[in-house]
């Protein structure tokens, strides 16, 4: 699990920070995953949205823009995290 979250998917806990840099396959437009941060879960869709890229080129979270990382808060509220890949 931690392999397959850590390296495909490319999310990286650091302290109370959620690193993203997906390395999914060409194939895959899109992937949700759920998230649980202590007693807050976060919704992430991760979207592609050039050809074949990696490259984070934006994350919002709940509808605010966020700059290279998804800040994590124990608010026990549900958080939605939209990243894109171009």
């Amino acid at each position: 699990y931690r392999l397959t979250v850590e390296t495909l998917l490319g999310l990286q806990l650091e302290v109370d920070q959620l690193c993203i840099a997906p390395c999914v396959p060409d194939h895959w437009q899109s992937f949700i995953i759920h998230y649980r941060y202590r007693e807050t879960v976060y919704h992430i869709t991760v979207k592609r949205v050039g050809e074949t890229s990696e490259h984070v080129s934006c994350i919002m979270l709940d509808g605010n823009r966020v700059k290279d990382t998804i800040p994590l808060v124990d608010d026990r509220r549900e958080h939605y995290v939209e990243v894109e890949l171009n």
